[in-house]
């Protein structure tokens, strides 16, 4: 699955806190994503949270990644980032190509803002 990322680095409510404080800075997605834009808008649950620049993206194999990176993403192992990854693509497979995408938060918002607010009508 290759495709182009958006303005938008999405996230579940339970991963917020985490990016919000700074905890966060890694995300894996399935496929091969192509930033469009470096600063991008940290959405949740149709609101905006803030801003963040995206410093590195990598494309390796879901059984490749290191602990490192599984550390970073907040799993344990790689069966736990299996497990959690099915919740949002349940077909990803071990062999499945996926994104690691490094991020760093430049701005958090006071209020978060509804995420109409960016788009064109």
């Amino acid at each position: 699955m290759r495709g182009e990322m958006g303005p938008l680095l999405s996230f579940k409510e339970k991963y917020l806190a985490r990016v919000l404080s700074g905890e966060k800075r890694v995300t894996i997605r399935l496929g091969t994503l192509r930033p469009r834009f470096q600063l991008v808008y940290v959405a949740c649950c149709g609101m905006l949270y803030g801003e963040a620049v995206i410093t590195k993206v990598e494309y390796i194999r879901l059984r490749d990644l290191g602990e490192d990176v599984l550390r970073e993403e907040g799993f344990r192992d790689l069966d736990e980032a299996l497990s959690e990854l099915r919740e949002l693509y349940p077909r990803i497979e071990l062999g499945d190509v996926v994104s690691v995408i490094r991020f760093s938060l430049v701005r958090r918002y006071e209020n978060p803002i509804h995420i109409s607010a960016i788009k064109r009508t």
